[in-house]
């Protein structure tokens, strides 16, 4: 039964800016940065267990789950990345990364290995279990907003305040691939589930997605009016989601090479979206400091029932039973003919039963005794009541398999 997505649950705990979110890989959590120096762990199945880890002495830019969700990392303004267990009473360890805020952190498939992005102009690659330096990737000539792994951790993307977007080969460290945008530079970039594609989140209301191999331009969208902040690909890699300053959330069919819905209710940018791994939910963030969780229903989604459903939407005059199907209006002659359904999720009565009355614990993590290879000094997290932690238990690296994705045909032909 083709459905519309739909609002479930609508949270608020943060005092800043949510700057990035992530869900667990199993999907029953979801991880948020912000601005106010906290990451906090949201229980999507029980939201009086919410942590909060407060760790970090400044603004946290990032923030990545490990492949068997046993591990969190996070970074910010501070420099340093923590890494730390996912548990009121887990155990954390620090290093300081760069010279300069961090502003993204990534595990690579193994969990073995971390990608931290900087202003200090570097992406490096860390050894996880260690917290050791491997190597660095440092063509980059001014910031760098963001780096992640492929699918299958052999290429690294990353975008630049210099108005880049790079792919270097892992394995030797060259940069191989060099996209060059004229307008404005990147903010976000997101591998295709098939590793064959980045998509680009671009300062000029833009997004792009590039085929690495060809080294081409591959689809362009302009469905923002203003700078697009985050993107992320659902895992059948035929949506893409996008959040902007403009306050809403896009949905685009790819195959179509078109727009389907725009989601309101944000009441500011729009910094942070993300597919949960079986792409049933995705969330959204931003400078409104609420957390939305959504139901994605694009597993049953169908292009011909889609057209049927637009084109009602556009002539009903009857608003009061087309609320939440809206035509989006649009400005722009690239809009003009954007038959997007707007879905309104003020109007929904998960928006009204605000998930606000939860438990937010801080988190007691414990310091990781240090080791000749550590960076700097420990984490000091305390607990509920301002105490330091003093347990001194060790974190312990474990084995992570990766299996990789079988081979698929390309697409946007």
């Amino acid at each position: 039964m083709f459905s519309d997505p739909a609002l479930d649950r609508h949270f608020t705990g943060h005092s800043g800016s949510i700057t990035q979110l992530r869900f667990s890989p199993e999907g029953s959590q979801i991880a948020t940065s912000s601005l106010d120096a906290s990451v906090i762990l949201w229980n999507l199945n029980q939201a009086a267990r919410c942590i909060r880890f407060g760790s970090h002495a400044a603004p946290v830019y990032g923030v990545s789950w490990s492949p068997k969700g046993n591990l969190v990392a996070s970074a910010g303004h501070d420099r340093t990345v923590k890494i730390w267990e996912p548990k009121v009473r887990g155990v954390s360890g620090e290093f300081v990364a760069h010279s300069k805020p961090v502003r993204s952190i990534d595990f690579d498939p193994t969990g073995h290995m971390m990608l931290t992005a900087s202003d200090d102009k570097s992406v490096k690659m860390w050894r996880v279990a260690k917290r050791q330096f491997i190597s660095s990737f440092a063509q980059q000539t001014n910031w760098v907003r963001a780096a992640k792994f492929s699918p299958n951790g052999k290429m690294i993307a990353t975008v630049c305040d210099d108005k880049s977007l790079r792919i270097y080969d892992v394995n030797t460290g060259e940069c191989v691939r060099t996209f060059t945008e004229e307008r404005a530079a990147p903010r976000q970039v997101a591998w295709h589930p098939w590793g064959n594609m980045v998509a680009v989140a671009l300062g000029c209301n833009r997004i792009k997605i590039f085929d690495v191999a060809a080294s081409q331009l591959l689809q362009l969208y302009v469905v923002h009016s203003a700078p697009v902040n985050d993107v992320a690909f659902h895992p059948s890699g035929h949506f893409l989601l996008s959040g902007s300053d403009d306050c809403t959330i896009r949905i685009l069919d790819l195959l179509e090479g078109r727009p389907i819905y725009t989601l309101t209710g944000h009441t500011d940018a729009v910094n942070a979206v993300g597919f949960s791994q079986n792409g049933e939910k995705f969330a959204t963030g931003g400078n409104d400091r609420q957390l939305l969780v959504w139901q994605s229903n694009l597993h049953t989604y169908d292009a011909s029932k889609f057209e049927a459903k637009s084109a009602l939407a556009s002539s009903s005059c009857d608003t009061s039973a087309a609320s939440s199907y809206q035509q989006s209006n649009a400005s722009s002659t690239a809009q003009s003919n954007d038959r997007s359904i707007r879905i309104d999720m003020r109007q929904s009565q998960a928006y009204k039963s605000l998930d606000e009355n939860f438990q937010v614990l801080d988190s007691e993590h414990t310091k990781q005794p240090q080791t000749p290879k550590s960076a700097s000094k420990s984490s000091s997290a305390t607990t509920l009541s301002g105490r330091p932690s003093s347990r001194g238990n060790s974190l312990v690296a474990k084995e992570l398999v990766f299996k990789p994705r079988s081979p698929s045909p390309r697409f946007f032909q």
